[in-house]
């Protein structure tokens, strides 16, 4: 008897927590005639896993200042997730439909307005496989190996500002 009652009890409440969830709370004064819509059917949902967060983040590029005949130098800025491993991040620049820098980890750029193009090429790691391997003795130990996917592409265009640095006044 104690344990319908107590399975009873459970399905009340996993019940009633679904209704009650996504119930709406409604105000007491009446609505004017012309707010008056349909009754509108409600929908319970279950709240699964939430997203995941992307394996690689193109981070935005600061604007940059130089001085008088000085070079900015501007790196991709990329973040990785744990289970991912970097395979190369390079740059592409273009100033005026005429690319600078093609492909390379690192631009050195002048005063100036640029499009610049980060490409990060990574692996997101799949599983884990337990491999036996034998070591000296002809003992077998069992190793941990990863294994990755193919080859994934990310892309980010941004437009970068080279600034030229305010002179000072104090020319000694």
């Amino acid at each position: 008897m104690f344990i319908r009652l107590g399975r009873a009890t459970a399905a009340l409440f996993a019940a009633s927590s679904l209704v009650l969830g996504s119930a709406v709370v409604a105000s007491a004064s009446p609505a004017p005639a012309s707010a008056v819509q349909a009754p509108q059917p409600i929908i319970l949902t279950h709240k699964g896993k939430a997203e995941s967060k992307p394996a690689v983040v193109i981070r935005k590029l600061s604007d940059r200042t130089v001085a008088a005949g000085e070079l900015a130098t501007v790196k991709p800025r990329v973040k990785v997730a744990k289970r991912a491993k970097l395979v190369s991040k390079t740059l592409t620049v273009v100033k005026d439909g005429t690319v600078l820098v093609d492909a390379k980890r690192k631009a050195r750029l002048g005063v100036g307005t640029y499009e610049v193009t980060t490409k990060v090429e990574y692996r997101t790691l799949v599983k884990q496989e337990v491999v036996k391997v034998k070591t000296k003795g002809n003992k077998v130990k069992k190793v941990k190996r990863n294994v990755w996917s193919g080859l994934l592409t990310e892309t980010k265009t941004q437009t970068l500002v080279v600034a030229l640095e305010p002179a000072d006044g104090n020319d000694d």
